[in-house]
């Protein structure tokens, strides 16, 4: 199996892009990979080959902008390997559990992301909050939107429209003064 080396936002200049691009989408001649590399946001797996015949190397990157967390890596990778046979076939010494491998670690760091991200901005779970003791305004955005996103269930569930029972139009109450 090639090597890979992990990278976060690995590049190619224009010129070899256009010559890279041509390259693999004309009949390839004989290629031979190196290595595979990863980046992570968004979502891509690189591909480092020699072209035999004039002996340079390219860096072909192959995005996964629709990838999902819970997609199934196998299908993932066979259709990788579909789309780009000249590159990813098991004759050019690419084994398909590598390709699968590749994949999942994409697909766990983002998982691993949207669980970091998630449990950020997420109200504190337990007993309720007392909204008249606790001071709003010192919360962060992304703190006061999730309690609001929480009050907001509540809201909607106790909401009455026209058409269900108990509705009054224009309902005005006197509350006590505190």
């Amino acid at each position: 199996p090639i090597s890979s080396f992990l990278a976060r936002g690995a590049r190619t200049d224009p010129h070899q892009r256009s010559t890279m691009t041509a390259a693999v989408d004309k009949e390839m001649g004989e290629v031979c990979p190196k290595r595979f590399g990863l980046n992570y946001d968004p979502p891509a797996i690189i591909l480092e080959y020699l072209e035999v015949s004039t002996g340079k190397l390219f860096h072909r990157k192959v995005g996964l902008k629709r990838l999902r967390a819970t997609a199934d890596p196998a299908r993932v990778a066979e259709k990788l390997r579909q789309k780009n046979r000249a590159l990813l076939t098991e004759d050019s010494g690419v084994a398909f559990d590598q390709i699968v491998s590749l994949v999942k670690k994409l697909q766990e760091s983002m998982a691993q992301k949207s669980r970091s991200s998630g449990a950020a901005g997420e109200p504190p779970s337990g007993p309720s909050i007392d909204y008249h003791k606790v001071d709003l305004n010192k919360l962060s955005d992304a703190e006061l939107n999730a309690h609001k996103a929480k009050m907001d269930v509540q809201f909607f569930q106790n909401q009455k429209k026209p058409g269900d029972a108990g509705f009054v139009y224009d309902v005005q109450v006197d509350f006590p003064e505190t």
